[in-house]
């Protein structure tokens, strides 16, 4: 999913809002991410391979992120996380 209008490129703040899976990938797991934009509230997809981060890829719905937009496609991309959880409280 894109916006309509042309973002402005630059750094963005958001909450992810939801995950539709797409049932690819090797393990049939790969999904589309929706992200809102605090300030404009546009929604911006993305997949696992524009989080930036070590090891495994995943956002859980309602974190905050840091991101980019593609201005051609509207998509986010560069997205970082902002709410990482403790590792402990992670492999509960």
């Amino acid at each position: 999913m894109t916006t309509t209008s042309a973002p402005d490129s630059g750094q963005r703040f958001g909450r992810i809002v939801d995950r539709q899976p797409l049932g690819s990938g090797p393990h049939r797991v790969t999904a589309t991410y929706l992200v809102r934009d605090d300030e404009s509230g546009e929604i911006h997809g993305f997949d696992y391979s524009d989080i930036v981060t070590e090891g495994f890829r995943t956002i859980i719905i309602g974190e905050r992120v840091r991101f980019e937009v593609d201005p051609p496609t509207g998509r986010a991309h560069f997205v970082i996380r902002l709410d990482l959880p403790e590792v402990d409280e992670f492999y509960r």
